[in-house]
């Protein structure tokens, strides 16, 4: 009898996998009922065995037709959902999707860089959401497999939280920062919940590709029009900012999770053409990030070097892209630091050797508002200040409507909506006279600043909104780890879900750090582009799953 090839075994054992986890079956429980040994399923599962002789017993112990097993030798074939029972709106759902990432990464570039459309046009994230809802009602309500993320609870808290907190403090809160402030925080669980809907099992591989364009895209603009303003500026690293305009963070938020991307796609799809220039590609990304000078970010590059490292680290090609991005890292960190000592780099990095506490010490400090919010009230410990009144981007949007600021948008619509420049007396007292105050280190005012995240929740709705809010981030962050490794471990050759699913695990890592150094949890630009690359990899997982069972 022949033996089946390389990439059909392998098919095969991830076919047999992902039937025992359906059942709830360890390696162990399977080999037990089979009479055969933990090795042998492993072998299996691992693809170095030919499984066919075992099929029909598996079938039968794992419940699942015997005809789900059978594959070709076409990898991108068996690599495509078969069971169509989840719903879905279809090739225009997917089209949806990918043009709502498509114009929230590059309508920047056509309001600031190349100014050809009205500012205005920055708030397309409105009317994605607004679309993206539209077209969820013309899909039929369906079952939702074992990855998706049943978040409805806590956001009904959430909302029933910050209306109590909004009642309690009639007196200082504004209806418009109201619902900016819950539009910020919750538009992406819904925009998760949305693409989980519209999109069609097997097209994880549009989405990949989409991403990756993106990233060569921003690889360009950088090269093309910012490098030469860099320059001419004397190095104004501001400058540095590919297609989002004035914003150079979301562009290194962007090229953090296009570089683990990438490294996936090295890792595990060496069929595809982009593999071949990865390892030119990650060199370029981390020099143009080093050059966009988010110094209060080295440590969070460093973190998600070493995740992708852990996740892709038991493939030679994984241990391969992991020492060359080190290697490129450190290249291109010691080039940039001495070219560009305006930079600073080489102080921050020896501030963070010398004393890594540091920052940590000065985020501690930035906290000391909020302590003396909950010192003078304790009551704001439990139901907070009212939303949209401390230091969220809600907040911020209201009160910074006066700032001159090339990239003030909402200026004139927000005065009018509030009648005036708004202020609180709790912003007043424990803000803005900290923001006068607030000293730089290294150069950047970002560690020693009060408005972050986790201060404006615990602020604003008070602990519990602040527990609810993080938890669903930490929450999406373990299910898309979680994810990542099980699909890294039994990846089929030229698969594209598992490479998306660990750049999806670097999108919530990097958040959340984020979230310590500003009001990141709210900036729909960003979150968008995560929750939904998180509802793409489930629905993904749910479909194959599915036709399992």
């Amino acid at each position: 009898m022949s033996t089946l090839a390389g990439d059909a075994r392998s098919a095969v054992g991830a076919r047999v996998a992902a039937a025992r986890r359906q059942r709830g079956m360890t390696q162990r429980e399977l080999a037990q009922a089979l009479g055969v040994s933990s090795w042998t399923i492993d072998r299996i599962e691992s693809g170095a065995l030919d499984a066919r002789r075992y099929l029909a017993s598996i079938a039968i112990v794992t419940r699942t037709s015997p005809d789900w097993f059978a594959v070709s030798r076409n990898v991108a074939a068996i690599t495509r959902a078969k069971d169509q029972t989840l719903p879905h709106a279809g090739p225009l759902g997917r089209d949806l999707v990918l043009a709502s990432i498509v114009l929230l990464v590059t309508v920047r570039f056509f309001t600031e860089v190349v100014p050809i459309l009205p500012r205005a046009v920055n708030f397309i994230d409105i009317p994605i959401f607004v679309a993206l809802a539209c077209a969820v009602l013309a899909v039929p309500e369906g079952p939702r497999g074992v990855a998706y993320l049943r978040l409805g609870l806590p956001v009904a808290l959430f909302v029933g939280l910050a209306i109590v907190s909004a009642t309690i403090n009639f007196n200082r809160t504004e209806p418009a920062p109201v619902f900016v402030f819950l539009y910020g925080f919750l538009a992406p669980i819904g925009v998760y919940a949305g693409v989980y809907r519209l999109w069609p099992p097997g097209s994880a591989g549009a989405l990949s590709r989409v991403l990756v364009w993106l990233g060569l895209l921003q690889l360009a603009v950088v090269a093309l029009i910012d490098l030469p303003r860099f320059a001419a500026s004397g190095g104004n690293p501001d400058l540095i900012s590919g297609t989002f305009g004035t914003n150079a963070y979301q562009l290194v938020f962007f090229l953090l999770l296009v570089a683990a991307l990438l490294a996936g796609i090295f890792a595990l799809e060496p069929g595809r053409r982009v593999a071949h220039f990865v390892p030119i590609l990650i060199p370029a990304i981390f020099g143009v990030i080093l050059l966009a000078q988010y110094r209060a970010l080295l440590a969070t590059m460093v973190v998600a070097m070493l995740t992708v490292g852990i996740l892709l680290g038991r493939r030679l090609r994984g241990i391969a892209i992991g020492v060359l991005a080190l290697v490129a890292f450190a290249i291109a960190f010691s080039y940039i630091a001495s070219s560009f000592p305006g930079l600073r780099l080489q102080t921050t990095a020896s501030t963070l050797a010398q004393s890594p506490w540091t920052y940590m010490d000065a985020r501690l400090e930035a906290a000391r508002p909020v302590e003396r919010l909950y010192s003078d009230h304790p009551v704001y410990l439990m139901t907070g200040a009212g939303p949209g009144t401390f230091s969220s981007r809600a907040w911020q949007t209201f009160a910074n409507a006066a700032s001159t600021s090339q990239s003030n948008v909402q200026g004139g619509y927000a005065q009018k909506l509030t009648g005036g420049l708004y202020q609180t007396d709790v912003s007043q007292k424990y803000v803005t006279s900290r923001t006068k105050q607030t000293a730089a280190l290294q150069g950047s005012r970002a560690p020693s600043s009060p408005n972050a995240s986790y201060f404006s929740l615990a602020a604003e709705v008070g602990i519990l909104g602040l527990a609810l809010m993080a938890g669903l981030y930490v929450v999406a962050l373990l299910r898309s780890f979680h994810l990542a490794r099980r699909e890294v471990d039994h990846a089929l050759r030229n698969d594209p879900l598992p490479a998306l699913a660990l750049a999806t695990t670097i999108a919530f890592l990097t958040l959340l750090q984020m979230g310590l150094l500003e009001n990141w949890f709210e900036v729909t630009r960003v979150t968008f582009v995560a929750w939904a690359m998180l509802a793409v990899v489930c629905k993904e997982i749910d479909a194959r799953v599915d036709g399992a069972s």
